[in-house]
């Protein structure tokens, strides 16, 4: 085409755009818009004209989109929106030299449109496909300017009162124009930027830049070299604005830590300190501002409260304004969501604050407690754990009585429902920390990887439960009245079982060294199993303030305290040995006081566990090792050669042995004499079998129990275990093994022959132990005979003489031998094997097989003590006549004995 019919065409258009624009012709809207869009590109110089029906386009595009009711009749309506459709991609890909223009023309449009349509909603303004597209535009445009372009654009918007959702929305599309939009808003009044910054809320870009605008003006306004005018407005009006935009509240809070360090701190107090006072930094209007922020801010402002009076009033006045909120269930407040979310970090702060911090904090964890029960039981369990002092636990009973006691009235109806709520609440906070401090003890701890472990570190098991024991001291003494109640006491006793568990677990003699490398169970555990029975000692068994525990919690309690008991046998410190197995009889006392079951079952543990698992330590002496060959008394007389087999040979004499152990070894020392301290363990083991069986009718129960037990655990069977006692005979062809067995068993463990003895001090239940009297008098009767006079001065002699006087003590304690049978003992020590053989026979064999050692031989009178009558008991002088005899023949050594033992029994004859 020629340049004669460029501008012939060029000619044409322009006519037809001014003709049509103009109606003087019937071209349609999109046959104008074409014309144009054509004449922008080949004629610029019509850019004015162009772009003005351009505008007439929108505007009444906007009509019909926002109308479009009254427009269905309008065969315009919808050639408008088409030309709307191709205007804006045309004019989006004009070019950064057509955005000078472009950009300036889409705002003045938008500002026009805004005013124009001032009454009609922002969401149904926005929402219209015009006004879609015309924000296209200015998006694309924009873009293509320079930074002094877009802020006069941004300006010019800015400027207009309707626009502000069309900052926003041209913000959003363009992330570059957030820095020009942020420092702009701030300059206008606190509505027009609430309504502005409103657009920008869900624009991430949009916060860091209004961040850093706030912290420029507000920096701005605190320097030294400010002006005070300044000074007086700026604060205001942040203030404001923050209390009306969320975004700018935010934004202001974000990071305040290092906003408002302390040199800011101490700069915003000097300008303060001047005379300034501001209406909208007035403390109810701070505190309104707070209860929306987070609990950072909370934090914050307790770390300047240490030294700032206001701030310190502000705190007071914050936590009132909380506390009469929390009164309305249905209201959300910021500052509580936030610090419940953060309670970690609140907790922790509690621990460590000072003073005020921590009774702050106490209140916050109040209303939090309150309207979270969950919280409330896990800061129970925290503080439970890692309280370290007095003051913190004071605060835990401020925390639980005040979460307990918050809002319910003294008179409402339904107080002893919350009361029982809150103390499962309790229950379930001290279970919690139980199972959580036991967890933690099992995890790997860095100090221990580090070799920097403290020399005090106890287990988190150990510091529960000091914390408990300290709360339990407290509800003991009366003084603390938030714990009248006993919710501790009651929650720990409902966790009795659990407590019995730990007890059990940490004082468990076998354990495995590498199992527990590198965590808290590593330390010492006997600290802990002290502090554990402690516990323990302190928990109401008796039912007397509250219910009863469980008959599986006793067990489990009376379980772990043998364990503990033997435990603390084995302390090298003999202090904490005594004190640890006070503990536990005290323990047993509660415990098999109240309970037949936990008392048969605490003495056959401690039996059973002395006897055959902890017997070393009670002086038991161990099974001999099985002999070498060559030890062998066969093997070693076989060396001898044939020749040991000739007779009158001075070289038939045999090594002497016992069978099955080698050689006889000479011993230096008596064998049934025990070192001190394992005296002192037999003591004590004694002790702990006295407390399970407390008061007289315990006594008895208990005495009764041990006697079957022993009879039980040393008799190789069950036969033969009755009361009566069998013809000596029968002993000798029938049941000698068995009695052997049973004197061997019994010789060999001391703790036998003590409880034996105890058994003896509570009549009847020496009748009981009918069985091992007979071993022990049977083995007397059938030794003695074969050493008689060939050995009377042999180690053996000697040993048959100190099972006899044990044998005569103990039934003479437990009035099995009447008067005078029961001076053997003191004759005992003067007889020849050969009279120790027939007195023995005749005296206490035949009497026994004659009169059965029974429970029924003895009366109990009005203090509930078992004697037998000795009026009623006179032995026939059968029985008697062997002693009388003996006397008789000895009467210069014995003779002393013989009016004490026969005179009365002459006298009443006589009568």
């Amino acid at each position: 085409m020629n340049t004669s019919s460029k501008s012939t065409a060029l000619s044409a258009d322009l006519n037809n755009f001014v003709y049509g624009v103009s109606r003087r012709n019937t071209q349609s809207t999109p046959e104008l818009t074409k014309t144009g869009i054509s004449l922008l590109k080949t004629f610029p110089a019509a850019r004015d004209a162009v772009l003005e029906f351009f505008s007439i386009v929108f505007q009444e595009a906007v009509n019909v989109a926002i109308s479009q009711t009254d427009y269905e009749a309008d065969p315009n309506a919808n050639s408008l929106l088409e030309s709307v459709s191709m205007i804006g991609p045309e004019l989006c890909n004009l070019g950064e030299s057509w955005a000078p223009f472009i950009a300036p023309w889409c705002v003045n449009l938008i500002i026009d449109i805004s005013t124009n349509k001032s009454n009609v909603p922002n969401s149904t303004l926005q929402s219209a496909e015009p006004v879609r597209v015309l924000l296209d535009i200015t998006t694309q445009n924009l873009t293509l300017l320079g930074p002094e372009e877009k802020a006069t654009c941004i300006d010019m918007m800015l400027e207009s009162r309707w626009c502000g959702w069309a900052v926003g929305r041209v913000v959003r599309a363009e992330a570059g124009l957030v820095a020009l939009v942020a420092p702009r808003a701030l300059a206008l009044g606190a509505d027009a930027a609430r309504a502005l910054l409103a657009q920008l809320a869900h624009h991430a870009p949009a916060l860091a830049h209004l961040k850093r605008a706030l912290q420029t003006l507000f920096h701005d306004v605190i320097r030294e070299d400010s002006m005070p005018e300044s000074k007086r407005d700026v604060i205001p009006y942040l203030l404001n604005l923050a209390s009306k935009s969320d975004v700018v509240l935010k934004a202001f809070t974000q990071d305040i830590e290092q906003t408002l360090s302390d040199e800011v701190v101490r700069r915003l107090g000097a300008v303060c300190g001047g005379g300034a006072r501001w209406e909208g930094a007035a403390p109810a209007s701070l505190v309104q501002l707070l209860m929306r922020t987070d609990a950072r801010c909370l934090l914050l402002l307790l770390r300047h409260a240490r030294n700032y009076q206001f701030c310190r009033q502000l705190l007071e006045h914050l936590l009132q304004k909380l506390e009469y909120e929390c009164l309305f269930p249905d209201k959300t407040i910021p500052l509580l969501t936030s610090a419940a979310e953060e309670i970690h970090m609140i907790r922790e702060k509690l621990l460590d604050g000072n003073q005020l911090e921590k009774y702050s904090l106490a209140r916050l964890l109040i209303l939090i407690c309150y309207n979270q029960p969950s919280e409330f039981v896990s800061t129970i369990s925290y503080l439970l754990q890692y309280s370290r002092d007095d003051a913190t636990l004071a605060l835990l009973v401020r925390i639980m009585s005040g979460t307990a006691s918050m809002h319910v009235p003294n008179d409402t109806p339904d107080i002893s429902t919350d009361t029982e709520r809150y103390q499962d609440f309790i229950r379930t906070g001290v279970e919690h920390a139980l199972r959580d401090a036991a967890m933690s003890d099992t995890q790997i701890k860095r100090c221990f990887i580090e070799g920097n472990v403290p020399k005090d570190q106890k287990t988190y098991m150990h510091y529960f439960c000091l914390n408990i024991i300290k709360l339990l001291r407290w509800e003991s003494s009366k003084r603390v009245s938030q714990l009248r109640g006993r919710a501790v006491g009651r929650a720990v006793q409902a966790s009795l079982y659990r407590l019995g568990a730990a007890l059990q677990h940490y004082a468990a003699l076998l354990r495995d060294p590498q199992l527990h490398h590198c965590t808290m169970r590593s330390l010492n555990e006997m600290p802990t199993c002290h502090a554990l029975a402690e516990v323990l000692d302190r928990v109401d068994m008796s039912g007397t303030k509250g219910p009863l525990p469980s008959v599986e919690s006793v067990l489990k309690v009376v379980q772990a305290t043998v364990k503990y008991f033997f435990r603390c046998i084995h302390e090298p410190d003999v202090m904490n040995k005594v004190r640890g197995t006070q503990t536990a009889c005290r323990l047993l006392r509660k415990l098999c006081g109240h309970s037949k079951l936990a008392r048969a079952v605490g003495l056959r543990d401690l039996l059973e566990a002395a006897m055959f698992r902890e017997e070393r330590a009670f002086g038991t002496r161990a099974e001999p090792r099985a002999p070498d060959t060559d030890d062998l008394l066969i093997h070693l007389n076989q060396k001898h050669g044939p020749i040991t087999q000739l007779t009158q040979s001075h070289t038939s004499v045999f090594h002497a042995g016992i069978i099955g152990k080698g050689v006889r070894k000479k011993s230096s020392h008596d064998e049934n004499s025990l070192p001190p301290i394992l005296t002192t363990n037999n003591e004590l083991l004694m002790g702990a079998l006295m407390a399970c069986m407390d008061g007289n009718s315990g006594v008895v129960e208990g005495a009764t129990s041990v006697a079957l037990l022993l009879v039980e655990l040393v008799s190789p069977d069950v036969m033969y275990n009755g009361l009566p006692w069998p013809d000596e005979d029968f002993t000798k062809q029938v049941s000698i093994e068995r009695e052997l067995y049973m004197r061997a068993a019994l010789e060999a463990s001391p703790v036998c022959r003590a409880a034996l003895r105890r058994c003896g001090g509570a009549r009847p239940a020496l009748c009981l132990a009918s069985a091992l009297l007979r071993a022990a008098a049977a083995t007397l009767l059938h030794r003695l005979r074969a050493l008689l006079d060939r050995h009377t001065h042999s180690p053996e002699v000697e040993r048959e003489r100190a099972t006899l006087t044990e044998l005569l003590s103990t039934m003479t304690l437990g009035q099995l031998l009447p008067h005078p049978l029961s001076h053997m003992l003191e004759l005992a020590p003067e007889l020849t094997p050969n009279e120790i053989v027939q007195v023995l026979r005749d005296c206490l064999w035949n009497y026994t097989r004659d009169h059965v050692p029974s429970p029924a031989l003895f009366t109990c009178d009005a203090t509930g003590l078992h004697w037998r009558d000795p009026s009623s008991c006179k032995p026939p002088a059968l029985y008697t006549d062997t002693l009388r005899i003996i006397i008789q023949k000895r009467i210069a050594k014995l003779g002393h004995l013989y009016p004490i033992m026969f005179l009365n029994l002459e006298k009443e004859s006589s009568n």
